[in-house]
């Protein structure tokens, strides 16, 4: 199974290396999904962006995948279940926090020209 892996703020998708080994000698295709504006370096990003970019690596598996979000990234792994549901079996979400109903991750933080620093 295809196995998109998110991580949260300021994580890089190598953040995953040691999980997407041990997902591999189990038999799964982990997929690191890697987010603009997190990693090294750091950039700037709008939540559409990261969404975007979630959406692009659900559209590019064969078949129907897992989608894992660390920490605020299980905000986007709602959004990509919501937007194609067709296309995911299961949701994890590891570490998230809750937010308002309605609420994004983003509004918990103070964005400037729409970018979280």
């Amino acid at each position: 199974m295809n196995i998109l892996l998110i991580g949260g703020l300021w994580l890089g998708a190598s953040a995953w290396d040691r999980v997407a080994s041990a997902l591999r000698v189990c038999g799964h295709d982990p997929v690191p999904v890697a987010l603009p504006g997190q990693g090294a370096p750091p950039s700037a990003a709008t939540l559409e962006d990261q969404r975007a970019a979630v959406l692009a690596a659900v559209d590019a598996a064969v078949g129907r995948v897992m989608i894992v979000g660390h920490s605020a990234a299980c905000t986007l792994a709602w959004m990509a279940c919501d937007a194609r549901p067709q296309k995911v079996a299961r949701v994890v979400m590891i570490g998230g926090f809750p937010a308002g109903d309605g609420e994004d991750y983003a509004d918990m933080f103070e964005l400037i020209d729409g970018v979280m620093p």
